[in-house]
């Protein structure tokens, strides 16, 4: 294989990292000087003024030297009497000190010959102008705390640390250091070793699954095969790559958790150099016309990284040509199964498994309620099929080329394998550290007066830069997605937001359970994990499954050198590399499609399996059998089943698996019927936060990013979203355990009184203002992330009890009953139906309408036809209330007005509508403080800081201390 000829693709990184920093030394230098001139001048003044004792003229040197020490632009004018003075036309962006400087000019002329000018009027007009100045001096002081800052933040990348700091780091490794060494020695005992799969058993696997006894599955199947046909050949072109689809692709692999901080920054240089891309582009056209012979190389270098949650992942370090080339045709080949499976998931091959209804119950419905009795169509079955299809089916995929990813950093899902106790479960099978994929079923038993079941299947993705798009517009036979759902359209129509998916799978289960113990008295069901799916997964599987579903021997070939690299880790670089046998490579997109082929296999099994009344355990059985023949493995301390009941002491069926069925720090309460955190778990993961804080000497940069990674962001998102479902119990616990989490990280003191001290004891700086803690890195703050806000601004719009929906449903329902009653006693409309009746039914009982338990039986097959509405309640119990934001102040606004121009600005702008609830409360929480101790919003004047170099520091991911 040809050798890169970009070398500067390995080290440009830190060149740019240099650049940067030699542009923060010039301006921090430059800031230096001007700081110093402005306050030997300002002192000179004061100097000045204090020595003149006649308080007009103490005033006119006052105003003379404002326009002097802060930059006021003015043109010399000559007086009556000969004295010179400067009309102020204009040069800073303080209207409100320009305005008062110009008055002050005209005031001082009547003062000059208007003796009723009183002493107090000029004594006024001198303390205004002290003031104006003292707050320059203070923005001054910032500007310069602001820049040691930086250049503490700039130092602490380098590997200096004092020797407290050294005994501390060494104390906290030690224990840490050793899960680490044990988690890459499991992960290399397995994958240098091929997977133990029967291929023959596979393939007959498969050809069971799709084809035998298939009415629709041999010609969906065939269809599949001929659209993976066409689209390699759309692939086998001179010119994938230009300056378009290169861009696109280095915009997407910025995103991903693929590359090091150092390469991330290297892509930004790519992309503002169009002759580099003009190279690169005709690079990656010859290696795609070249494909069969592509490699890796000699090896690929490997990076174990430890995650917020405790695990260990091992990394792949491509070159960065490597690492666009396959980025590239991961999206390709992402969008286009995404596009293939969703046909396949709307063909007639696949069940829609919808309850089934007797001929009878449907011609007795059509008469009694009219031909509306029987629609389907935003109908609960409906809604539920609608946002499987565009929600959560072959989620990792994407929807289009140029999806984005809104991972934020410290979204992961908090390991809880430490906290479950696995004795004597049912199924035990090994259990390594990894976790990759997850697979839920959810199953509704029959109730006395309904026997009738709904399935739906989700998966719960791992954290990557993925989530739900834009689909294609078909629609099915049956129902129409985009015409009933449209808000679930939206879910593909949006970037990829991985935690928001696992949220919603939180949201949908407890909204399950809420709305079928009311109206059926119980729900079963069962969740289960992959045990380390990419790093396990069976090379032979993903041959086999790629075979089966039509991909070429070309392609074939390359997904094999793709997946068997040679490899060797960075701290052993003098080791001989090895030939992977096994998994995929972590964070690639091209991984993730791979996956994707054979959890589609999974998708259409337990589809099959569950077109009857047992759903549960025709789902787990369709599991069990998935994972023998792929030759993958399911994690005993991530699967479990419930069942909750209205009754007491019903037992699940023993052909489920044991266990507790848990999500981040949740765990759901079977006796509760209702998602509970885990406030053990909490304490440790708080213990876990104390010793990243302390493990290593930071800088206050670091510790603020540290903080709201960990604190504001980790544990936010692993206590579950607000939701109507959770009810407000779950916002007021959420708001008691932040509050936990600071009395125990700070006791008797907060984080905001940590830092206080911290920047005090280094920098001298004292009783900095709360703001300058909060307030966005754009306008000079620190951006410090406070979890109390969007609760507090949340809660009150959360349901207090989500019971009260189904309290609404039904008292609403019995209304709908009693107005048809009355309708059909009347006679309105019996003759137009009288072609509906069955000859079985008894002459007699057409002339009474069926009772109330034969007009809900059906209630979640058809739409509703009165003023309950099921889909709305369900949807209303789904629902996320929006934050009820504060009101701003005059003072405020005012302030918020003086940012117009700035297009940089993020969070807190000049818009008061266009921000959003969260900014809007901390503008109007701090935002007068601020603005009587700097002047206004910004803490310092615009251009003085390197504020773009600051801003770098919320991109860079944090490296976790162990």
């Amino acid at each position: 294989m040809v050798t890169d000829p970009l070398p500067m693709a390995t080290s440009s990184g830190s060149v740019f990292g240099e650049t940067l920093q030699t542009i923060t030394i010039t301006k921090l230098e430059d800031l230096a000087k001007q700081r110093a001139a402005f306050e030997e001048e300002y002192a000179a003044l004061l100097d000045a003024a204090k020595a003149e004792e006649d308080s007009l003229k103490r005033v006119y040197i006052l105003v003379e030297g404002t326009k002097s020490c802060l930059g006021i632009k003015t043109d010399s004018k000559k007086a009556d009497d000969g004295r010179t003075g400067r009309v102020v036309f204009g040069g800073t962006r303080n209207v409100r000190l320009e305005t008062d400087l110009r008055n002050l000019d005209r005031f001082l002329e009547q003062a000059r010959f208007d003796p009723s000018v009183s002493a107090k009027v000029l004594e006024d007009w001198e303390k205004k102008l002290l003031e104006y100045l003292s707050v320059q001096s203070t923005k001054f002081q910032y500007a310069d705390l602001y820049g040691k800052l930086v250049t503490e933040w700039l130092s602490s990348e380098k590997p200096t640390a004092s020797d407290d700091d050294t005994v501390m780091t060494e104390s906290f490794e030690e224990v840490p250091g050793a899960k680490k060494i044990a988690s890459r020695t499991a992960w290399e005992k397995d994958v240098f070793r091929p997977g133990d799969v029967d291929a023959e058993a596979l393939k007959s696997y498969l050809e069971e699954l799709f084809i035998t006894d298939k009415k629709q599955g041999p010609a969906a199947i065939l269809e599949l095969r001929k659209k993976v046909e066409e689209f390699e050949s759309s692939l086998n072109s001179s010119s994938n790559f230009n300056e378009y689809t290169l861009r696109s692709t280095i915009q997407g692999l910025q995103e991903s958790d693929l590359l090091s901080n150092e390469k991330r920054e290297t892509l930004k240089d790519f992309l503002s150099n169009e002759v580099i891309l003009h190279e690169i582009c005709d690079i990656l056209n010859l290696r795609m016309m070249a494909l069969d012979r592509w490699t890796w190389g000699p090896f690929v270098l490997l990076e174990q990284r430890r995650k917020l949650n405790g695990d260990f992942t091992i990394h792949f370090d491509p070159d960065l040509l490597q690492a666009i080339f396959l980025h590239y045709i991961g999206v390709k080949w992402s969008v286009f199964f995404k596009s293939a499976f969703l046909n396949m998931h709307k063909h007639d091959a696949w069940a829609r498994n919808s309850t089934e209804v007797p001929k009878a119950d449907g011609l007795r419905r059509s008469y009694f309620l009219g031909p509306q009795g029987t629609a389907v169509f935003s109908s609960l079955e409906d809604k539920r099929r609608s946002m499987h299809h565009n929600r959560y089916f072959a989620q990792q995929l994407l929807d289009y080329e140029n999806q984005k990813s809104e991972a934020v950093e410290g979204e992961e899902e908090a390991e809880y394998r430490n906290y479950v106790d696995v004795t004597n479960k049912r199924l035990m099978v090994s259990a390594p550290m990894a976790q990759q994929a997850q697979l839920q079923q959810q199953q509704q038993r029959a109730g006395p007066m309904n026997q009738m079941t709904m399935q739906s299947a989700a998966r719960q993705l791992p954290p990557m830069p993925m989530g739900m798009g834009d689909g294609d517009d078909e629609v099915s036979e049956e129902y129409s997605i985009k015409a009933h759902h449209p808000e679930d359209e939206k879910y593909r129509r949006q970037s990829k937001k991985p935690m928001e998916t696992k949220q919603s799978l939180i949201h949908l289960v407890s909204t399950e359970i809420i709305l079928n113990t009311r109206l059926h008295g119980e729900l079963t069901c069962f969740r289960t994990t992959f045990d380390s799916w990419n790093p396990l997964l069976p090379h032979q599987t993903l041959f086999t499954v790629l075979e089966f579903l039509g991909v070429s021997k070309k392609w074939k070939k390359f997904f094999e050198n793709y997946l068997q690299a040679p490899l060797k880790f960075m701290d052993d670089p003098s080791s001989e590399p090895r030939l992977r046998r096994r998994g995929m490579p972590g964070s690639h997109t091209l991984s993730d499609v791979l996956g994707e082929t054979v959890l589609f296999c999974l998708d259409f099994a337990v589809n099959q399996a569950t077109d009857d009344y047992d759903v549960c355990t025709n789902a787990w059985a369709a599991i069990l059998r998935f994972t023998e023949v792929m030759g993958v493995k399911l994690d005993d301390k991530k699967t479990g089943s419930v069942r909750i009941s209205q009754e007491k002491n019903l037992s699940i069926d023993d052909r489920l698996p044991e266990g507790e069925i848990r999500w981040g720090f949740l765990r759901l309460d079977s006796k509760r019927g209702r998602f509970e955190i885990d406030q053990k778990m909490v304490d440790g993961h708080v213990e876990e936060l104390r010793t990243q804080l302390e493990g290593k000497s930071k800088s206050v940069i670091d510790y603020i990013q540290a903080w709201n990674s960990y604190a504001a962001t980790f544990f936010s998102s692993n206590f579950g979203k607000a939701s109507n479902c959770f009810g407000r119990e779950h916002v007021d616990k959420m708001l008691a355990i932040h509050r936990h989490i600071q009395d125990s990280i700070f006791p008797g003191s907060s984080v905001v009184q940590y830092l206080k001290k911290m920047i005090e004891k280094r920098f001298s700086v004292k009783n900095v203002p709360d703001g300058f803690l909060f307030f966005p890195v754009e306008l000079g703050g620190l951006d410090l992330k406070s979890p109390f806000v969007d609760l507090l601004q949340i809660r009150e719009s959360v349901k207090e009890n989500p019971y009260d929906f189904l309290d609404e449903y039904e008292e609403k329902e019995r209304d709908d009953y009693a107005a048809l009653k009355r309708k059909f006693d009347q006679y309105q409309s019996r003759s137009a139906r009288a072609n509906t009746k069955d000859t079985n039914w008894e002459t007699e009982a057409a002339y009474f309408f069926f009772p109330f338990e034969e007009f809900i039986k059906y209630r979640e097959v058809f739409a509703s036809i009165g003023k309950a509405n099921l889909v709305h309640t369900y949807a209303a119990l789904l629902e996320r209330p929006q934050e009820a934001p504060v009101n701003d102040s005059q003072e405020v606004r005012l302030a918020l007005a003086n940012l117009s121009g700035r297009s940089n600005l993020r969070g807190i702008t000049f818009n008061w509508n266009s921000m959003n609830a969260y900014w809007k409360w901390i503008a109007q929480m701090y935002g007068p403080e601020m603005i009587q101790t700097f002047g206004g919003l910004n803490v310092v004047d615009f251009g003085l800081l390197p504020i773009g170099m600051v801003s770098m520091f919320r991109q860079r991911r944090t490296k976790w201390q162990g």
